[in-house]
């Protein structure tokens, strides 16, 4: 099975907006997010696009309901693997 097809439906149209934004995108501009769709959409394609984005933003959904949090755009910032070492751990 694949699931609800109307949340898959709701999935996918919010991929089509979010490609649209980051394709509308000034380069100069572009968050992470976007810059991953950009480089993405250059290498696959429109719909293997569409199709990566709405499992990114399912992931993201899962985690929030998983770990009852609200959304966080910055929460990447405070992951450890982006940390920059001190100056005495070189």
């Amino acid at each position: 099975m694949r699931g609800n097809v109307y949340l898959r439906t709701l999935l996918i149209q919010g991929a089509r907006s979010t490609l649209q934004s980051a394709i509308n995108a000034e380069p100069s501009r572009a968050n992470r997010l976007q810059c991953w769709i950009i480089a993405l959409y250059g290498r696959k394609g429109y719909h293997k696009t569409l199709i990566a984005i709405a499992n990114k933003h399912a992931r993201i959904l899962w985690a929030m309901l998983a770990k009852e949090e609200r959304y966080d755009a910055s929460a990447w910032q405070r992951h450890p693997m982006n940390q920059r070492p001190l100056a005495g751990n070189a």
